[in-house]
């Protein structure tokens, strides 16, 4: 059987950066595998005026590698849209600018991308990794997770998923009908005021109402201070790293705006938006946004549903029913099912969380076969592990690990010294 050297699972943005980095480096045998049947990020929320929260030039390769192939420059270039895109004078581009540009990568790495290929399972021989799929077994020297987190489901609508109760990213929002219909969006992060403020336009239909309620203080934006993004550098999150974890927890929980608040200029727009409807178009379904407010229970109720909210401003409850329930209600990290059989193998915090190592391996009892993992490390690497602002850097670090190159860490250039590690 033939072992590649590395094999990816999970073929998004991340593992499609690390296979970018990797794939010009002819002396390795390199394998990405993922169920899907092409490349595709979220198509469910790639809404027209969605726009991404980082600039174009941290793409898959440029912070790491500007020369690459696969930037997003030379994306512009080899479509001949370079100069007009330069004429819109943006510095961030929408969702699907974004998606359009890693499909091209994917199309340029088709032979080292396997798609159609569901992971079932994957045992350690203790020489190399075997990769079962559904219909067929692939070995490895290595191997790197990034098959996405799950979606987090409160617990009161699970009895009730499915095409009338569902995650925003889900497939059954592509074809929901929402005419006519009473509508609760739950969630008001990006996602969630993205899906209200489309089902405002009406985009599946005029509902007849529509409410977002959200345990947030406020639809809050994002913290895009230049100070702030110093926490997304490469230098930050190596020094953060070494941090008490308890502290860290803490310092984490306190930047929530800092990597899941509400871009500022797409909220301003949707104000303007409501002010002009309300005031002068009045063609909007009635609506309401309710801050700090919690969805405890769901009950069905003839074909439709029975919403307890909770205020936390003033204790109060009261009901809400609805025909349709959108639940934006963002992802949680969990190890895939296809690693249950490696689970012995591997080391988990006092929170049952895989400890990550610094160079993003899963602290592991398999020798010189390392497990790289993605999006995993939250808790260990701060707040900018989950977000695409430092993919590259990222996958620099595990490409450098794997063809055993020097890992000198980036000088530091912060304008800010959170560590102050002189002696």
């Amino acid at each position: 059987m033939k072992v590649y050297d590395l094999v990816g699972i999970g073929i998004g943005p991340f593992n499609l950066s690390l296979a970018a980095l990797l794939e010009p480096k002819k002396n390795l045998d390199i394998k990405f595998l993922d169920l899907k049947k092409e490349f595709n990020w979220h198509p469910e929320l790639i809404f027209d005026d969605a726009p991404m929260q980082t600039s174009f030039l941290k793409d898959l390769v440029t912070p790491v590698d500007p020369t690459n192939p696969y930037s997003f420059l030379n994306y512009l270039a080899t479509n001949n849209q370079f100069y007009q895109f330069v004429n819109t004078g943006r510095s961030v581009i929408t969702r699907i600018e974004f998606q359009d540009y890693m499909k091209w990568v994917s199309h340029k790495l088709e032979h080292v991308l396997n798609f159609d290929q569901q992971v079932k399972n994957i045992e350690y021989s203790g020489e190399y990794f075997k990769i079962k799929t559904h219909d067929k077994e692939i070995a490895a020297r290595h191997i790197c997770v990034a098959s996405g987190p799950i979606r987090n489901i409160p617990e009161c609508a699970r009895p009730h998923l499915g095409k009338s109760v569902f995650h925003a990213k889900s497939s059954e929002i592509s074809d929901v009908d929402l005419q006519g219909k009473r509508v609760l969006i739950v969630g008001g992060g990006q996602t969630g005021v993205e899906t209200f403020r489309n089902a405002l336009k009406s985009r599946w239909g005029k509902c007849s109402s529509i409410k977002l309620i959200t345990g947030r203080e406020n639809l809050q934006p994002l913290d895009e201070g230049a100070f702030t993004n110093e926490i997304f550098s490469p230098d930050f999150v190596s020094h953060f790293y070494d941090v008490d974890q308890d502290k860290k927890d803490a310092f984490t929980r306190s930047l929530l705006l800092a990597s899941d608040g509400n871009t500022p200029s797409y909220l301003q727009e949707l104000y303007n938006e409501l002010y002009l409807d309300r005031y002068y178009k009045k063609e909007y379904s009635p609506y309401e946004i309710s801050p700090m407010s919690w969805l405890e229970e769901v009950k069905g109720i003839d074909g439709s549903y029975e919403c307890s909210i909770k205020n936390n401003l003033n204790g109060k409850k009261y009901h809400y029913h609805a025909d349709i329930i959108i639940l934006a209600t963002g992802f949680c990290t969990k190890l895939p099912s296809f690693m249950e059989s490696l689970k012995d193998n591997l080391e988990f915090d006092e929170y049952e969380r895989p400890i990550v190592l610094k160079d993003y391996r899963l602290k592991s009892k398999t020798g010189e076969n390392n497990i790289y993992a993605m999006n995993y490390s939250r808790h260990g690497h701060g707040i900018a592990d989950p977000q695409t602002s430092l993919m590259s850097w990222r996958s620099s670090i595990i490409a450098r690990h794997i063809l055993n190159e020097d890992m000198n860490s980036s000088p530091n250039n912060s304008f800010l010294n959170f560590f102050n590690n002189e002696e």
